[in-house]
């Protein structure tokens, strides 16, 4: 009697195949490592195309009179073994910035141009001071 529903059972668990497959294209995490001077964006992605770009923006609030800064960049899917991608780039801050009001976001982007899916970024430090020292 049991062995009358194993095969119902693999039955069902085909029917989820596909739409387990579709979940697996996507972005797991995605960080800015931000100092005064640069900034370095890691993304984590699971089974993503050499076809696809991920897309980010994040936003630097100032403490102080400085007008927030925007930065927004698109980065292309390499075709290597591990599954994460990361750019550094130049930064030139002045004044006190909290990383608890920063906010910013990383897109998988498909090769049409549309998005398929957004995660948010997290930041370290938590606190960055880019005053020029008391003489």
């Amino acid at each position: 009697m049991a062995m009358r529903y194993v095969p119902l059972f693999c039955l069902a668990g085909l029917l989820v195949l596909p739409t387990s497959l579709a979940l697996a294209c996507h972005l797991e995490m995605a960080s800015v490592e931000i100092s005064c001077t640069q900034y370095r964006f890691k993304v984590t992605r699971v089974g993503v195309p050499s076809t696809y770009s991920i897309r980010y923006t994040f936003n630097l609030a100032s403490n102080t009179a400085e007008a927030p800064l925007t930065i927004s960049n698109t980065i292309p899917i390499t075709d290597r073994s591990d599954d994460t991608e990361s750019v550094t780039n130049p930064l030139s801050l002045a004044g006190n910035y909290d990383a608890q009001s920063l906010s910013g976001s990383a897109s998988l982007i498909t090769s049409t141009g549309e998005t398929e899916s957004t995660i948010p970024v997290t930041f370290s430090p938590i606190k960055l001071n880019c005053s020029s020292p008391a003489s």
